[in-house]
């Protein structure tokens, strides 16, 4: 993983060499993974007639239930990949020169209100849905990011050099993604307006969030990251004031590190179903750690970093990411 060094964000967590113990463990590992796909599968299937055939349809009328069975589904499903118990840590935004920054710390989010969070997994998602059930939102670019293929080795420009975008794509809004969507779109680059033509978009987050039964969440980082750093958000997300009306709370995602008997959860790539299936050891939040704030673009992302105890990658964001696909790709076939 070396040549993928300045990507680090990026690639996924490794877990200690193998060893007799992992090799003996591993037929039951698969066995049980097996049975764990059917029993989702199951879960998926009630889900979606219940909630999104049956509920979602009727708007306000069924949302109650719709929250109801959303959160135990989505509890249900976390049980079955290993997460028996979540610990909660709250941290304190008045710390390290963010003094204008007030601390709020009601009972839950609500109408109104907005969560900011890192993006790590698909866990991410159901562990939101089965706590707050918001309406999720991915920041929508304005155009795909343009990368030549033809760089690394065979360029002669080295095999860990980042290529640089060659178009600049900056945020044009916010589109809802359902929980189902979103976890399928895990590891992958975020919207772009062409790809997202003909859904309903907010131009805002002040637009969704009033526009929304519940919380609004939204990832700004646009795809997912190894949980290590804050990736850079991208060009106009979150460029506006976000604390004027209703709590801003900001949410960090993390996942225990892995070892020889338990998988990484945080899924960087573009493959949550292979994840899904070949993570077949239970695993387990090292912690979600969360602050209730008010703040501007940022000091959200100051606060983030912050609240996961990480460092931020201003270096590193979807743009480059899209470069490290192409050439992690290429790398595969080679």
């Amino acid at each position: 993983m070396e040549k993928f060094s300045k990507w680090r964000p990026f690639l996924p967590l490794q877990a200690p060499a193998s060893s007799p113990l992992t090799l003996a463990v591993l037929p039951f590992s698969l066995a049980f993974a097996l049975v764990r796909a059917a029993l989702l599968a199951v879960l998926l299937g009630v889900y979606f007639i219940l909630v999104e055939i049956l509920l979602t349809p009727l708007g306000a009328i069924g949302r109650p239930l719709s929250s109801l069975f959303t959160s135990i589904l989505a509890r249900t499903a976390l049980v079955l990949l290993g997460y028996y118990s979540i610990a909660i840590e709250t941290a304190s935004a008045k710390r390290g020169g963010m003094k204008a920054v007030a601390q709020v710390v009601p009972s839950a989010p609500r109408r109104g209100d907005l969560i900011i969070s890192n993006w790590t997994s698909y866990i991410d998602v159901l562990y939101y849905a089965f706590r707050h059930n918001p309406t999720f939102l991915l920041p929508v670019f304005s155009e795909a990011i343009t990368v030549d293929s033809n760089f690394g080795r065979a360029s002669g420009t080295g095999s860990a050099s980042i290529l640089l975008p060659t178009t600049s794509s900056t945020c044009i809004g916010y589109v809802p993604v359902r929980p189902l969507a979103l976890m399928a779109r895990t590891g992958s680059l975020p919207p772009t307006a062409a790809e997202v033509a003909g859904q309903k978009v907010f131009k805002t987050l002040a637009a969704a969030r009033a526009a929304s039964p519940g919380p609004v969440l939204v990832f700004p980082e646009g795809t997912t990251s190894n949980g290590r750093a804050v990736l850079r958000f991208g060009d106009g997300v979150l460029g506006e004031e976000v604390g004027k009306e209703g709590i801003v709370w900001i949410k960090f995602m993390r996942h225990a590190s892995p070892t020889a008997l338990l998988a990484a959860a945080s899924c960087p790539l573009p493959n949550p179903a292979a994840h899904l299936l070949l993570a077949s050891q239970p695993g387990g939040f090292g912690a979600l750690r969360d602050d209730h704030t008010a703040a501007n673009r940022e000091a959200c992302a100051v606060i983030l970093a912050e609240t996961g105890r990480v460092r931020r990658v201003p270096g590193m964001g979807w743009a480059e990411k899209a470069s490290f696909l192409v050439y992690y790709a290429k790398s595969k076939r080679q």
